[in-house]
C-alpha cells in the first residue's frame, strides 16, 4: 500500500502508485537533471535555465522559455561567495502551461507528517533502502523544498534545490590542492555528515520523499559541530565553483570537524593547527638543529657535509619521525624518533610550540 499524502485537506486514494525518483547514475543527478526515469516514475516537468539577458534572436522554443521564466532567490547564502546573490537565477518549468495552471500550496502531508517550503527532505532512488536511519543516510539524496504545486491529491509536485554529498561533487576545472581524487570534487576538509548546497533545481513528485531531513547551517563561528547533517558551502551551477570557507593553520587550509586540530592559547594568536602541520614544523626544526643546513646558493645547498638539492618540503623524511601524544587534560607533547643509522632508535619527548607565535600549546 502506498503512503498517503495530501495537500491541506486533500487526500488520495489508498492505492495511489508510489512514484520513486530513479537514476542510472545518482552521482550526477544534479549536474544532469535529465535522467533515465522509469515509465511509472515519470515526472512530467523539466527545469530549464534560460539566458534572459541575451540580445540574440531566439527560436520560438527558447523565447517561450524566456517569456515564462521566474526568478528564484536562493535560500542558501554562504560566507565567502564571490558575489552577492550568486546562486539566484531565472528558471522555467516546462510544460509551462500545465505548471502555471497548478495551484500553489504552502504545505502537504505524507503519512501524517506535514512538509513545508524550505524543509529539507530525503529523496529516494532505485537503490535506496526502504527506511532512513543513521547508517544509511548516504543512500538517499537530500533536497530543499522551494515551492509546492498540485493538480489534485494524486498529483502533488515540489520544486526543489539539490544538496550534494561531497562524493557527488563534479571535479573542478582546475585541480585543487586539497582535492581527494581527480575524478571528483570532494575535498579533504569535507566531513562524513557534510552536504553542499547548490542552485540545481528539479521538480519531483512528493511521493519520492522518504522523510524530512534535519540539516543545519554551520557558519564556522562555532568551532564545534555536532554529528547531524550540516552545510557550510555552496556549489554554483553557472560557475561550477565551491564557495570559499574559513581558513585555518599556517597552511591556510580548512577544518574537517571530524579530524582533531590544536588551538594556540595565546590570546593574540588563537590559531587552529592541523596535526600534520604541527608535526612537519617540529620535524623541520629538529632536522635543522641536529643535521644542520647551509644557505642555498643557486638552488644548491649543503647538508651534513654533502652538496645536493634539498627537499623543498620534507628534508627530514627517512631521518626523523614524530607522533603527537594528546594527554587529554594535560598539554599535548610530541614524541620524536631519530631514524638515522647509528642513532640506536633514539627517542625523546618535547612540548609543542605554536609554529606561528612560539607559545607552548597547553
Amino acid at each position: 500500500m502506498a503512503p498517503k499524502h495530501g495537500l491541506n485537506s486533500l487526500q488520495p486514494p489508498e492505492d495511489t502508485h508510489k512514484r520513486a525518483k530513479t537514476s542510472s547514475n545518482p552521482a550526477s543527478r544534479s549536474a544532469t537533471p535529465a535522467e533515465q526515469i522509469g515509465a511509472m516514475a515519470m515526472v512530467p516537468f523539466v527545469v530549464h535555465y534560460p539566458n534572459i539577458s541575451t540580445k540574440k534572436k531566439l527560436s520560438k522554443k527558447d523565447q517561450d522559455l524566456v517569456d515564462n521564466a521566474e526568478f528564484q532567490v536562493s535560500p542558501f547564502v554562504a560566507k565567502g561567495r564571490a558575489k552577492e546573490g550568486e546562486l539566484d537565477q531565472h528558471y522555467t518549468v516546462t510544460p509551462s502551461a500545465e505548471w502555471n495552471a497548478m495551484k500553489k500550496y504552502n504545505n502537504f502531508i505524507i503519512q501524517g507528517d506535514t512538509y513545508k517550503n524550505n524543509h529539507f527532505v530525503y529523496v529516494r532512488s532505485d537503490e535506496t533502502p526502504k527506511e532512513v536511519d543513521e547508517d544509511n543516510v548516504k543512500g538517499f539524496w537530500v533536497a530543499r523544498i522551494l515551492q509546492v504545486r498540485a493538480q489534485n491529491a494524486q498529483h502533488v509536485y515540489a520544486l526543489v534545490a539539490w544538496m550534494y554529498w561531497a562524493d557527488e561533487l563534479p571535479p573542478p576545472r582546475v585541480r585543487a590542492p586539497d582535492q581527494v581524487s581527480a575524478l571528483g570534487g570532494k575535498r579533504t576538509y569535507h566531513g562524513k555528515h557534510e552536504l553542499i548546497a547548490s542552485n540545481y533545481m528539479e521538480v519531483l513528485d512528493v511521493l519520492s520523499f522518504a522523510g524530512k531531513a534535519e540539516v543545519l547551517e554551520w557558519r564556522e563561528e562555532d568551532d564545534n559541530i555536532q554529528s547531524k547533517l550540516y552545510w557550510r558551502q555552496t556549489f554554483c551551477r553557472e560557475t561550477q565553483e565551491l564557495s570559499k570557507i574559513r581558513e585555518h593553520c599556517i597552511c591556510n587550509g580548512h577544518f574537517n570537524p571530524e579530524v582533531s586540530m590544536f588551538i594556540c592559547d595565546n590570546p593574540s594568536c588563537k590559531i587552529w593547527l592541523h596535526e600534520a602541520c604541527l608535526i612537519n614544523d617540529i620535524l623541520k626544526k629538529t632536522y635543522t638543529k641536529l643535521v644542520g643546513t647551509e644557505p642555498e646558493i643557486n638552488g644548491i645547498a649543503k647538508a651534513n657535509g654533502k652538496t645536493g638539492k634539498l627537499s623543498k618540503s620534507k628534508p627530514f623524511d627517512g631521518k626523523f619521525s614524530a607522533k603527537i601524544k594528546d594527554q587529554g587534560a594535560g598539554p599535548p607533547t610530541i614524541l620524536i624518533k631519530d631514524l638515522r643509522s647509528g642513532q640506536k632508535s633514539r627517542e625523546w619527548e618535547e612540548s609543542i610550540p605554536c609554529p606561528k607565535c612560539d607559545t607552548i600549546l597547553h
